[in-house]
This record gives structure tokens, C-alpha cells and sequence, in this order.
């Protein structure tokens, strides 16, 4: 029962009506399908993301979240990631959009689920999702697992609503990249310290440029 009770929690967390506000955010996508972005670059962004963006720092962060709720040291070490977050994130929409959704959320989760958020003045999507995680009795590997594809699933409905991508092409990429997904989440159990950065250069430029498109769908 309780392994049928954390899976029926993992699935909600990760569910797209679970209302965080992540459908209102591209990443930057946008600014690329202004530009005449299509599937190509849609796949290039999505690999770029995995190999170097949030697949290493988003995974990392929540695998360690995960493990320091289960420590005494818990506050102490989550306001470490924390304030290693905010420094990893310099593009100022990127680092407000995580602590939005975090506190989201945490919010939420308070409402739902009494106790399980952690109480962080700078609370990162990926922090709640570790500590959450974990104290929903959620296992750390399906917990990453889940998180990256729900990720990239963010990625990939932003591109539908603002590509010439159809909901199929899209299903299509998320299975070309399913394979890279398992190997992050992999990389970030074997040492989420060392897959604490980024280095996606022109997607941080991209992110940055979206907020002065003449029109736009999405915040950030």
C-alpha cells in the first residue's frame, strides 16, 4: 500500500493539471520560434538542455534536496542549494521563473500534503521537488525519473503552442530523447554535486531577448 500510495503521488505531482504555473513559461523557446524556429531547432534546444542545462543543474538540485531531508542538518543544507541556485541562474527571468514555480508549489503542497514543503525564503523549483519527494515517501531515482520528463514535456507543449510542431512531432522528440533523460537522471544520482552548473550560452541569451519580443504567449 504505501508503494502504490507514493507512485499514485508521483503521478499526481507530475501531473499537468497539477497547477504550478509551468504552462506559462517557455524557457526561451519562444524567442527561437520568433526567429523562424522549427523541429530542428526544437530538438537542439531540447538536447542542450539535457546535456548542459537544467539536466544537470534541475537534476542534481532535486537528487540533493532529496537527501538532505532525510538529514539533520536539512535548513542548513537547503539554503546552501538554494543560494547556489540563485547564483547558477544569471539570467534574472530563468531564476524568478524557478522560484515561482517552487513557491507555487510549495503552496500547494502545504494545502495538500501539511508538512512536506520545506519553509525557504528562496524556494527553487527543484528544491521542493527533492524535499517533497521525499517526504511523500517517493524513491529518489523514479522522483528524477519523473522530473526530467516533465521538464522536457514543458518544452515540448511550449513548442506546440508557438512552433509549426504538431502535439505528435513533439510526442516523437520526447521519445528520441527518453533514452538522454534516463542517462541524466544516472549521471545526477552518481554525483549531483558535480552536475551543479550550466553552460547553454545561447539559450540564456534567447531567454533573455524573449522578454522584449513586440508580442508574446508566455511570461518568461
Amino acid at each position: 500500500m504505501d508503494d502504490d500510495r507514493a507512485l499514485l503521488r508521483l503521478l499526481q505531482v507530475f501531473d499537468s493539471q497539477f497547477p504550478v504555473g509551468g504552462f506559462a513559461h517557455s524557457g526561451g523557446l519562444e524567442t527561437y520560434a520568433a526567429l523562424g524556429g522549427s523541429l530542428p531547432e526544437l530538438r537542439q534546444v531540447l538536447d542542450a538542455q539535457i546535456a548542459l542545462g537544467w539536466g544537470r543543474s534541475e537534476l542534481g538540485a532535486a537528487c540533493l534536496a532529496w537527501r538532505a531531508a532525510g538529514s539533520d542538518e536539512s535548513a542548513r543544507e537547503l539554503d546552501r542549494l538554494a543560494r547556489m541556485l540563485d547564483a547558477l541562474k544569471v539570467v534574472p527571468a530563468i531564476r524568478e521563473m524557478s522560484i515561482g514555480l517552487g513557491r507555487r508549489g510549495a503552496d500547494l503542497l502545504r494545502r495538500l500534503y501539511p508538512g512536506v514543503a520545506p519553509d525557504l525564503e528562496r524556494p527553487h523549483h527543484a528544491l521542493i521537488v527533492g524535499t517533497a519527494g521525499r517526504r511523500l515517501g517517493i524513491d529518489v531515482r523514479p522522483l528524477l525519473l519523473a522530473f526530467a520528463q516533465s521538464l522536457a514535456t514543458g518544452t515540448l507543449a511550449a513548442a506546440v503552442r508557438c512552433m509549426p510542431v504538431s502535439s505528435v512531432q513533439a510526442q516523437e522528440v520526447l521519445i528520441e530523447a527518453q533514452p538522454r533523460l534516463a542517462a541524466a537522471v544516472e549521471r545526477a544520482l552518481a554525483d549531483p554535486e558535480t552536475c551543479l552548473f550550466t553552460c547553454t550560452p545561447a539559450l540564456d541569451i534567447r531567454s533573455h531577448q524573449q522578454a522584449h519580443l513586440h508580442t508574446r504567449l508566455f511570461q518568461s
